[in-house]
């Protein structure tokens, strides 16, 4: 924490104690009972129903000694949703990003899923994504008892969630006595698809031996048959000159998409989750749990494209937005380019979006009860998470020498291909063979071992009332690699398609957007790699150069301490503490440069030549003091009054933290690659909220908090010119010059040869700490329940921004994932049956301040989804359900840096489940 950090936290912490302690002194200290119910361990109550998932889930909320909101279990082996994110956002301040259609990772307080730390049972667990972001889809909901966000924090909760906390709760034999067994059944219809697929989850625990052992294990089981609907463009080119060879140039410095994609993708998906618990209690004082999980997640996908490329050199006529220099409509002509070649109908067919998912782990907790004032807790985990996709996916493109026109004056763009008209298609025999290659996908692999030590102590006071401290240990390796390989010896257009080889047929889209083509041509892109290997141009995949491995090791250790006072006949109790943690990074890697950029015979596609292969190490290490200071103030009964101020931090991602550098296809004027930057610090941030809470009935509720965050070193993506030298064939050399030397670490190649050839200048993105920023917000909650069985759940969230950029810096610098979100979810209990409505709503927000592509941002547009559950009690024990999930089917809209430039137009449909849950 800074110098001005440290001073500004010590005078609120000064003061605020100051109040306490003064309040305190006048009105005496009586806080004696108020302190034994506090600690007081909360009975187990049996949750069934909405209305006891709320009354415990606020009791979990009043008693908790930070703001925090959380969602409980209906009943074992029963999450309110058919997933856990769509689940979490239903909590004030939460909303979520989706795959498929369904949930996957977390933003909170708009800050997006790398800021929010996710534990299970208080672990942190290792995840398949290249960053941080933990991914929900790996999890079923029928194996969570609960979840908690804790949205400020204190010493004795583990560090790196700027935006909140999320701690997912899974059952354990404890939490229930003697046999238990409870089962489910649905099959869920998918309405793009149109197919039903099944699901099934089953859970056993028990107790025996006097209550001193018992075992649980739950086990799920889900398929999915996903269609999901797409249009794509890739990113918009700016500062272009629409041009042909006939008219010359018809208009400068335009925005024109990079490319246009309508996407279908058919994906199976199947995920699988199991865990065991075995628990013991070998006396009343110490209580032993072992426990290991397992997920397999995997998605299928087979995209079928019809796709189009774009270049400003062989515009036939266009209008343009003069406000924005957008092109709202132009032609692709044949015959008309000035060197780009002649335009293409493509249809493409690839498995990029494929995930082969596996997470496991395996952990060992004890409680200890050391004396009757001081318990100790040991904890020790292993985690481990794989995306094994390298070398396995493919992408191929068959195309037709073809003039298209784009036209984007209506509310989803359209273009129209020549040939293709009312489901009629040009003739199968123009069809040419062009690009093919295998592999473009990276494999993560990540593995977190953690060791906690935590400690509590009661003394025998009225007024100190808690102290804790405790030890924690991370060890954490994250690596990526790619294997790839690509063939494009028919790139251009020039080799007749072998048709019968390669099942070219035409493909008719199922519930495509209306007013688009629908009907295209689509092949095996299997049997096209076969057919070239057998032609003599096999596919052959091999380790790339640009692979990394990260060994991070924090150590963190902690003193928190309680104070209970009467204010009045008003319980206070203040809560401070700080947390101290050293973060190790030690990063290597393997990198090989661009050493030439050669010609294809697709004019507008040229091949990387790389260099030898680099071996780069490098590594940081920082520290960070976080002190914490929570007040509560019992108003009265049913009134809580809290206020906070902490100190905060999130480390940067891992893939932030490699030197590697990705060069993407290098298309005609645009040469591209990304990198990162291993010496990149955390962001920084001094936070301070205040709550009000009124518990004013048995599960009803109403709370309004205003929450500030002033967040220094934020990472930024930056993109700017590198210019890398291109050497001769007889010595693949390497170095690198740029007009930006904070964005350059070719620095760490040792290369002192003589150069040769010309270079090349590539639009180059890497992460970089810098600015600042202030996001303040407040958030309001109602949640009423009716005498009559009816109830109301009714939340919003509203954050701004105060973008602080250093007057030297000559970058854009703006917040991505910040937007203000609503819920409203009414429901009906009565007797046997549960009905449930619920709207969630997302503002629009940035996306990304840089799409990696050209430095142009991504915008997503306003996204709400409504869905709906009931269930009827036929007995005790059995229960049929029905839920519906974005029933409306809204579509998820992303544009450019205006409105009329359309990035991506995404459409998952909706999807209905109908099942049998049993609980005996």
């Amino acid at each position: 924490m800074s110098t001005k950090g440290i001073a500004t936290f010590g005078k609120r912490t000064t003061l605020a104690l100051a109040i306490a302690g003064a309040i305190g002194s006048v009105h005496g200290v009586t806080a004696a009972e108020a302190e034994t119910q506090a600690n007081e361990q909360i009975e187990v109550i049996a949750v069934k129903g909405i209305r006891s998932s709320l009354k415990n889930s606020m009791a979990d909320k009043k008693s908790a000694s930070v703001v925090s909101d959380g969602i409980s279990a209906e009943d074992l082996g029963k999450f309110p949703d058919l997933n856990v994110a769509e689940s979490l956002q239903r909590i004030t301040g939460v909303s979520i990003d989706r795959s498929g259609g369904e949930g996957q990772a977390v933003t909170v307080r708009g800050f997006g899923p790398q800021f929010n730390t996710v534990l299970v049972n208080g672990r942190q667990m290792a995840t398949d994504s290249a960053g941080r972001e933990f991914n929900f889809d790996i999890l079923a909901a029928e194996q969570i008892t609960g979840a908690n966000v804790y949205k400020t924090t204190n010493a004795s909760m583990q560090e790196g969630g700027i935006g909140g906390t999320i701690d997912l709760t899974t059952a354990r034999p404890f939490d229930y006595s003697g046999l238990q067994i409870v089962g489910s059944v649905k099959g869920m219809y998918e309405s793009l698809s149109e197919d039903v697929s099944p699901a099934v989850s089953g859970l056993i625990s028990n107790t025996f031996n006097d209550e001193t052992m018992g075992v649980l294990l739950a086990v799920s089981h889900q398929e999915r048959s996903v269609q999901v609907n797409q249009i794509n463009t890739a990113g918009w080119r700016g500062g272009q000159t629409i041009s042909n060879a006939r008219d010359g140039v018809l208009f400068t410095n335009a925005y024109i998409p990079r490319n246009w994609d309508q996407i279908v993708d058919e994906q199976d998906r199947t995920r699988t989750n199991a865990s065991l618990v075995f628990q013991y209690a070998p006396s009343d004082d110490v209580s032993i749990t072992l426990d290991g999980f397992i997920s397999k997640f995997e998605v299928d996908s087979q995209v079928t494209d019809l796709a189009s490329w774009f270049e400003p050199d062989r515009v036939g006529s266009a209008t343009i937005d003069p406000s924005t220099g957008t092109l709202l409509t132009f032609s692709q002509d044949v015959g008309l380019h000035q060197g780009s070649g002649d335009p293409a109908t493509d249809f493409v067919s690839h498995t990029r979006n494929s995930r082969d998912v596996t997470n496991s782990g395996v952990g060992l907790n004890v409680k200890w009860d050391v004396t009757e004032q001081l318990v100790a807790k040991f904890d020790v985990s292993n985690s481990n998470a794989e995306n094994d996709r390298a070398g396995r996916d493919r992408f191929n493109v068959v195309g037709m020498i073809n003039s298209f026109a784009f036209d984007g004056t209506g509310g989803v763009p359209t273009v129209v291909h020549d040939g293709f008209t009312n489901g009629s298609l040009p003739d199968a025999s123009l069809a040419r063979l062009h690009y093919n290659e295998k592999g473009n996908q990276f494999s993560d692999e990540d593995e977190i071992t953690e060791f906690k030590a935590d400690f509590e102590y009661t003394p025998d006071s009225l007024v100190f009332t808690k102290a804790k401290f405790g030890v924690y240990r991370q060890e954490r390796e994250k690596s990526s690699y790619q294997i790839f390989g690509s063939q494009c010896q028919f790139c251009g257009y020039g080799t007749e398609a072998p048709i019968d080889a390669i099942d070219f047929r035409p493909y008719t889209a199922n519930n495509y957007f209306s007013g688009l083509i629908d009907t295209f041509y689509t092949y095996d892109g299997d049997a096209m790699v076969d057919y070239l290997a057998a032609e003599g141009y096999p596919i052959t995949p091999t380790l790339q150069n640009n692979r990394y491995t990260i060994n991070e090791d924090v150590t963190s250790l902690y003193m928190n301490f309680t104070f209970m006072y009467d204010v009045g006949d008003m319980p206070l109790t203040v809560d401070f503490g700080a947390r101290y943690s050293n973060t190790d990074v030690d990063v290597s890697a393997v990198q090989s440069y661009i050493s030439d950029v050669v010609p294809t015979s697709d004019a507008t596609l040229f091949a990387n030549v790389y260099g030898p292969a680099n071996d780069i190490t490098q590594g940081t290490s920082y520290s960070n003091l976080l002190p914490s200071l929570n007040i509560k103030l019992d108003l009265q009964d049913d009134m809580v009054l809290r206020f906070a101020v902490y100190d905060s931090l999130t480390r940067p991602t891992m893939s932030q933290l490699s030197p590697a550098t990705n060069f993407n296809e290098p298309r005609r004027q645009n040469l591209t690659a990304s990198g990162g930057n291993p010496a990149l610090e955390p962001f920084r941030s001094e936070n301070w909220d205040v709550s009000y809470e009124w518990y004013y009935d048995d599960a009803s509720l109403f709370s309004f908090a205003f929450f500030s965050k002033e967040v220094d070193d934020f990472i930024v993506s930056l993109t700017g010119e590198e210019t890398y030298q291109m050497t001769d064939r007889s010595g693949p050399d390497y170095n690198c010059s740029t007009t930006n030397s904070d964005l350059c670490t070719s620095d760490v190649v040792a290369s002192t040869e003589e150069l040769n050839g010309q270079s090349e200048v590539y639009t180059v993105t890497r992460p970089q700490n810098g600015e600042s920023a202030r996001i303040t917000g407040y958030e309001i909650a109602l949640t009423h329940v009716f005498d009559n069985g009816f109830g109301v759940t009714a939340n919003a969230t509203v954050v701004d921004s105060n973008v602080k950029v250093d007057a030297n810096s000559t970058q854009s610098f703006a917040l991505e994932g910040l937007g203000d979100s609503q819920n409203l979810i009414v429901f009906y209990e009565q007797d046997n049956w549960q009905a449930r409505v619920a709207f969630n709503n997302r503002e629009g927000f940035l996306r990304q301040l840089d799409n990696g592509f050209n430095g142009e941002p991504i915008k997503t547009e306003t996204f709400g989804q409504w869905d709906i559950s009931a269930s009827y009690d036929i007995n005790e024990n059995v229960s049929v359900f029905v839920e519906g999930i974005n029933i409306t089917e809204e579509e998820l809209v992303q544009t450019g840096r205006f409105a009329n430039q359309i990035y991506s137009v995404e459409d998952n449909g909706s999807r209905y489940a109908v099942g049998l849950r049993g609980k005996f």
